[in-house]
């Protein structure tokens, strides 16, 4: 976490203020280097992402085509089914009803033949071309049966191979399907990324301009500055300040791993997770220069201790106090919200250079 914030003060070393500041802004563009060198890979990983998405989806498409034919042929192969199963039974049908007739026609012709042939020769052969008859009648109805009964051989071999490659296809479009979803939530985490990654940009980006600005008035303070004029001595509030909050630390001084993108942030204060609407005290007498609504910090009130160093309390619920009001070492100052909100940002600044807070505060036993 990175403060900026300028306080008119007399500096007590200029020149060395200015050493460390170049050093920070050095360290702020390589760091804005390698945010960008991150979003660029980040951009690229979407990319990939969004064209194997695409061809995802096409093959998604296919599926759905080739599943439409495959359910159309199985369809039409069910009706060509149905319609040779019917055809086979009618003609079986009717099989066995002309071998009945021609079976009875054959007896009863032979019953007469033996009987009465030459009596009545005529009515014979009639009775034989009848026979005759029937039998290219069964011998159509045989051809229809084995016919029929080839095509339903023949639709059912279809119909099972084409329920085969529908399950094959609808098995591909539920590994597509999933494929799809996975790579959503990937592009999602990946584009949320990058669109962090610029957005941290664009504020270290608004940092670096800020702190160029600060260097240059540095510079400048370094050409006018009175080389006679001594600071107050602070060794005697060094290691002796009380907590403006009991709690535990959740970030450290100085670098810090970021706890979603493989970089560091550096963090010129700590940061105390404490009771749910803890109270917080100002570290010393001073005068309050600040107090209110401060960027990305949320409630802020800045404390001036008569120039030796200034105190800074952010991410605030509610203010006690007003700026220029006098306030006593221990003196509630402000109250922390709950939950996520219940943790205190905290500053000490010596000049305008953020110095370590535990270098400051009483060493907890």
């Amino acid at each position: 976490m990175l403060i900026l914030f300028s306080v008119n003060v007399s500096f007590t070393d200029v020149n060395s203020d200015l050493n460390t500041r170049k050093k920070e802004l050095n360290k702020l563009q390589t760091d804005i280097s390698n945010k960008k060198a991150e979003k660029t890979k980040l951009a690229k990983e979407e990319k990939k992402v969004k064209n194997e998405l695409q061809k995802i989806l096409k093959s998604i498409e296919k599926n759905e085509k080739e599943l439409k034919s495959l359910k159309e042929k199985i369809s039409e192969t069910e009706k060509n089914l149905q319609f040779a199963s019917e055809v086979y039974n009618e003609s079986d049908m009717s099989k066995q009803k002309y071998a009945q007739i021609i079976n009875d026609k054959y007896l009863s012709y032979t019953k007469e033949k033996l009987v009465s042939y030459f009596d009545y020769p005529m009515e014979f052969k009639v009775k034989q071309a009848d026979i005759k008859n029937f039998s290219k009648k069964y011998s159509a109805a045989k051809d229809k049966s084995i016919t029929a009964q080839s095509d339903i051989n023949k639709y059912t071999s279809a119909k099972n191979e084409y329920e085969k490659l529908k399950d094959k296809q609808q098995k591909l479009m539920e590994k597509n399907k999933k494929l799809q979803k996975d790579k959503n939530a990937l592009l999602k985490t990946t584009a949320g990324k990058r669109v962090k990654a610029e957005q941290e940009i664009k504020e270290m980006n608004n940092s670096e301009k800020a702190l160029k600005a600060l260097v240059d008035k540095l510079m400048k303070a370094s050409q006018n500055q009175d080389k006679t004029k001594k600071p107050t001595s602070s060794n005697t509030r060094k290691n002796n300040l009380p907590w403006p909050v009991d709690g535990k630390i959740i970030l450290n001084y100085g670098k810090n791993k970021h706890p979603d993108l493989d970089t560091n942030v550096i963090s010129n204060g700590i940061k105390i997770k404490a009771k749910d609407n803890a109270s917080i005290k100002s570290v010393d007498e001073g005068t309050v220069l600040f107090a209110g609504e401060f960027r990305s910090y949320g409630n802020m009130v800045i404390v001036d201790h008569k120039g030796v160093f200034f105190s800074f309390y952010c991410q605030l619920s509610k203010i006690s106090v007003k700026e220029n009001q006098k306030v006593i070492r221990q003196q509630e100052i402000a109250k922390l919200g709950s939950g996520d909100k219940s943790a205190l940002y905290f500053e000490i600044r010596q000049g305008n250079v953020a110095e370590n807070p535990l270098l400051w505060l009483k060493e907890k036993k």
